[in-house]
């Protein structure tokens, strides 16, 4: 286990200072008797790392509760396009029941990209923090331990997170690059032409 909260307080204090939007979207932290709840209707602990992070901030806010330009790309993919899930998200992605699910095992999902719209996919975590992919739609368990560089834990992803917005650099560079969207931090390039993105390092731009 490691210790998140410097890269997740690196991650927040950042999105406050740059990316409002963002920040804005965060939950406020769970409690113990919500994680407590939640593990109950699980039937399974949830690792300490990710109790960590949740007890900071309980996920992100379900954009489609906002008000907001549809064309406006969701404040809550801070996390290199990814959602950080609510308790009651992770419950529901999971399923309930107070049994392991065979194609879970000890994975619990954490972050998807976009849990208003189903079959998910996303990343899952395990009780030493190692991450995987998962594909609802593929009904396989999710695929890891992940190798690849700044995906080999929940630590190691925050940490890699924390370093591409504030210094530009990093492995996670490789797949897309932070910038911003109306006030969000949104990783791109953008699709289309005339979005309103721009890079937070533009140096970092391929197309600049």
């Amino acid at each position: 286990m490691t210790d998140v909260l410097p890269a997740w307080a690196a991650i927040t204090d950042w999105l406050a200072a740059h990316a409002p939007a963002s920040r804005a979207a965060l939950r406020p932290g769970a409690t113990v008797a919500d994680v407590r709840s939640a593990e109950y209707e699980l039937g399974v602990s949830l690792p300490g790392d990710l109790v960590t992070v949740l007890m900071a901030a309980d996920g992100t806010v379900d954009a489609a509760t906002l008000d907001r330009d549809p064309d406006e790309y969701d404040p809550g993919l801070f996390l290199a396009q990814y959602h950080l899930l609510p308790l009651e998200a992770i419950v529901a992605v999971r399923g309930s029941g107070g049994s392991v699910d065979q194609l879970w095992g000890p994975w619990i999902p954490f972050a998807v990209a976009d849990y208003s719209v189903t079959p998910w996919d996303g990343l899952a975590v395990d009780a030493g923090g190692r991450l995987a992919t998962f594909r609802q739609a593929s009904n396989e368990s999710p695929a890891g331990p992940l190798t690849a560089p700044g995906y080999g834990s929940l630590g190691e992803f925050l940490d890699s997170v924390a370093e591409a917005i504030t210094q530009g650099t990093g492995p996670l560079l490789a797949e897309g690059l932070p910038g911003f969207h109306r006030g969000a931090l949104v990783w791109g390039p953008l699709p289309g032409d005339g979005v309103p993105w721009r890079p937070t390092y533009p140096g970092n731009n391929p197309s600049a």
